[in-house]
């Protein structure tokens, strides 16, 4: 079973060439599985990388300068993630729905030298040309000609790049209402895809779902676990997502091995009664993380499952290279309904401190979760304000500086001292759907839209278990949900809209004169 190569000239290694050696080794074997198309081989995809590498390079591309990817999983975007890598150049994967104002926040941050596409997106050429970046497209002919003519050896910029240099930029939900994007390195890509080679075993027999869309932190598992390990890739487009029943079919057709997703889609597909005993039958393991998975749901999946299929609950920030605790689910963990399955102990390859301020808490008690160690990421793009205040020193650690990432997750230590259940958060942030959400980032949206007063937003759950993100608006002229969701979408990605609006001439206050966030939750 293949494995992802030791680092052996230490930080003078990088990704690019660790694909490239993998690429050697696996040939003609499959790493990327279409749907309706040929499978794409490791010799296929890293030749692809290099040809386009050398035509990004030409356009100006260079170390340390950024290429953002409007990535629609064809082979030419994932491709162009390993042509940036090569290059010393960090990617950052751009959601097309995003609306201009937000994507302008994250050029603005990002500031790429080079767009790559597909096709030409209207509002991501809009606001490339605003920035200065340029836009580079298979549809354009001067591309497709230069890309066919261009040399597939491997770039010699490569040989340069180091393992400290950023690889990637995910930008997730800011509390002050512009999103943030987390840098990782190449050294913590590296380190990420061999801890999931071994934690999963993941080998060149393995067939990965690529169910996530690849501007969510969850593709990092997807991508990176999979051909950095020598396995094949299975990617499944939003239209095939969205279609619950193709979308199985799909899966099982691409005889997927390893299933990766939120909870959130497992629960949905089983309440339309698709998740039996006879579906899936290729799968081994079923791994799940993002947002809680509630127990009665849970024992539902392992009941279909659990006799054949691993489950494993996965749990960890995108600051800290996707995953940094993976709990095998046992039937004697949901024995009963209360709170969620455990986060079980933090992964190998990470150190970790429970706070409570600066003193680490004693089994049985709650403090902040804070991360050590390799997967530890660079801190937030062009963000050095936000970066300090998340990443901060270890104040336990007297005889040197020692870089640690306050997660801003509170989590109660077993009395192992080393397991941990997930209890909150110590901020307005939450989890929905998978992506991690600042409420505030709505919450200042909804301000700016003319004749709002004030709002709230909460996010609450369900009959089922499932939660809903509800905004509570006060208003000085009649604005109706339809007017209020309708400018949000021009404010932010969808799956950040409301699911319900509650339009008051006022809302509730406390003693303080503040918005009574306790009495609209408990309506």
């Amino acid at each position: 079973m293949s494995r992802a190569p030791q680092i052996p000239n230490g930080y003078r290694y990088n990704v690019g060439l660790a694909f490239a050696e993998i690429a050697a080794a696996a040939g003609e074997r499959a790493a990327l599985v279409m749907q309706g198309a040929a499978a794409a081989t490791f010799q296929d995809l890293n030749r692809s990388a290099n040809r386009m590498a050398a035509v990004f390079a030409d356009r100006g591309l260079g170390r340390r300068d950024v290429l953002a990817i409007v990535h629609t999983k064809t082979p030419a975007c994932y491709a162009a993630m390993l042509a940036a890598l090569k290059l010393g150049a960090a990617y950052v994967n751009l959601d097309e729905q995003n609306p201009p104002a937000r994507l302008k926040h994250i050029f603005g941050s990002a500031r790429p030298k080079l767009v790559f596409s597909e096709a030409a997106f209207d509002a991501v050429v809009a606001v490339a040309g605003e920035s200065g970046a340029a836009v580079v497209s298979a549809e354009q002919p001067a591309f497709a000609m230069d890309l066919a003519s261009a040399h597939a050896d491997e770039p010699r910029a490569t040989a340069a790049v180091t393992g400290a240099e950023p690889a990637y930029i995910m930008y997730t939900s800011g509390s002050t209402g512009v999103p943030k994007g987390a840098a990782m390195t190449h050294a913590n890509v590296l380190n990420f895809g061999q801890w999931a080679g071994e934690r999963f075993a993941i080998g060149e027999r393995d067939v990965l779902t690529n169910l996530n869309p690849m501007y969510f932190d969850n593709s990092v598992f997807d991508f990176y676990g999979a051909l950095l390990n020598g396995a094949a890739l299975a990617p499944f487009d939003r239209e095939t997502v969205s279609d619950p029943a193709a979308m199985l079919a799909a899966v099982e057709r691409a005889r997927c091995s390893v299933w990766f997703s939120v909870p959130s889609l497992l629960i949905y597909l089983a309440t339309l009664k698709l998740l039996t005993p006879e579906r899936l039958p290729s799968i081994r393991t079923f791994a799940f993380g993002g947002e809680g998975y509630p127990k009665p749901e849970l024992r539902k999946l392992f009941a279909t499952y659990g006799a054949r299929s691993r489950l494993v609950n996965v749990y960890g920030p995108t600051e800290c290279t996707c995953i940094c605790s993976a709990w095998d689910v046992r039937e004697e963990d949901l024995a009963d309904d209360t709170g969620l399955v455990t986060l079980g102990p933090v992964a190998e390859n990470f150190t970790m401190l429970v706070l409570e301020g600066e003193r680490a808490v004693s089994p049985g008690e709650t403090g902040e979760l804070c991360l050590l160690g390799p997967q530890v990421g660079l801190g937030y793009f062009n963000d050095p304000l936000r970066t300090a205040a998340a990443f901060v020193a270890n104040p336990l650690n007297d005889s040197w500086t020692e870089r640690m990432y306050r997660t801003g997750d509170l989590v109660k230590l077993g009395a192992d001292g080393r397991t941990l259940d997930f209890v909150g958060r110590k901020d307005n942030q939450i989890k929905h759907m998978g992506y991690r959400i600042e409420l505030e980032e709505i919450e200042a949206a909804i301000a700016r839209i003319d004749g709002v007063v004030q709002t709230a937003v909460l996010q609450k759950a369900t009959l089922r278990g499932f939660k809903a993100i509800i905004a509570y608006v006060a208003v000085d002229r009649p604005l109706s949900e339809d007017e209020l969701r309708c400018a949000l979408r021009e404010l932010l990605p969808p799956y950040m809209l409301p699911q319900r609006f509650e339009v008051r001439a006022s809302l509730p206050k406390n003693a303080n004169g503040k918005v009574d966030r306790v009495a609209l939750a408990a309506e």
